[in-house]
């Protein structure tokens, strides 16, 4: 049985270009995304970590389409807890649609199939990751 999609969107009123940067910027995803560093030279096929303070990864993952500054495609694993680690890479989609004064995210988190236990756990954490992006974003503006 396959599990539908995750798909989380939210307004930000901002440009794509500072969202963009929110998402793909190490030192802001350590404002909202659980203290991580996100780390990637963003070239297709190239590796993706969020990376924690200590050095370790809390997620990996492969850059499947960077196409900026509206369209972010990874591969995601969710390294830090052993039963997440185990399970099969799944896909997560970020998309940014420019409106009048702000910009539609969407996060879209599939291929689930493989990874039921980190589907349990995402489901509530990006929530607050994406409305913690949109704070960072705002402030900053």
């Amino acid at each position: 049985m396959s599990l539908p999609a995750l798909v989380f969107e939210i307004e930000i009123k901002s440009t794509p270009e500072r969202i963009w940067e929110a998402i793909t910027s190490p030192d802001l995803t350590r404002r909202y995304f659980h203290d991580t560093a996100i780390r990637s030279d963003w070239r297709n096929g190239s590796k993706v970590v969020w990376e924690n303070p200590d050095g370790t990864s809390a997620s990996e993952g492969e850059v499947i389409e960077c196409e900026p500054p509206c369209r972010l495609v990874t591969s995601w694993s969710s390294l830090w807890a052993p039963e997440l680690a185990s399970e099969t890479p799944s896909r997560v989609t970020w998309e940014i649609e420019e409106r009048a004064s702000s910009c539609l995210l969407r996060l879209i988190h599939d291929k689930l199939e493989g990874a039921r236990k980190t589907h349990d756990v995402v489901k509530n954490g990006w929530p607050g990751i994406i409305e913690g992006l949109r704070a960072c974003v705002e402030a900053a503006a």
